[in-house]
């Protein structure tokens, strides 16, 4: 499996959720902060290692970097609170689908842990939010055994 083949996953299962589409949840992508929108998820890459298992299998650990956006507007309590919302929205999905909608070879996905990310679209209407990690463990058998 591939770095591209778990974010598409976490795309998908984030996407099954009402509240974000195609639209306002992207990967590597920053636009749909740039037109506005109430809430805007982008994913990033954040890292990957891996381990021996056995002989045959690898196990591939990644991370992806959830960002989750929502405009502010002056208001700081108003902000808190509708970010505290996209938040749990986010987590609660994600929550839902440990093994990401059963993604062939991964066997968890979990957040482990979240922090602020830099303001954006500061042009316009600014945009502040939160960064989460979740991290992806795939077992893959080994292209070939040395």
């Amino acid at each position: 499996m591939s770095y591209s083949t778990v974010e598409t996953a976490v795309l998908t299962v984030i996407k099954l959720n009402a509240g974000y589409d195609d639209d306002n949840c992207k990967a590597g992508d920053s636009s749909p902060i740039k037109r506005g929108l109430p809430r805007v998820c982008r994913l990033l890459y954040g890292g990957g290692r891996r381990e021996g298992l056995t002989i045959t299998l690898m196990r591939h650990i990644w991370t992806v970097n959830v960002d989750i956006y929502v405009p502010y507007r002056g208001d700081l309590a108003t902000l808190e609170a509708s970010l505290a919302t996209e938040r749990q929205t986010i987590i609660d999905q994600l929550a839902q689908y440990p093994r990401l909608n059963n993604c062939a070879g991964v066997t968890s996905a979990e957040i482990l842990n979240g922090d602020k990310p830099e303001p954006l679209a500061k042009k316009k209407t600014a945009y502040r939010g939160q960064r989460l990690y979740l991290e992806i463990k795939e077992t893959v058998k080994s292209a070939r055994v040395e």
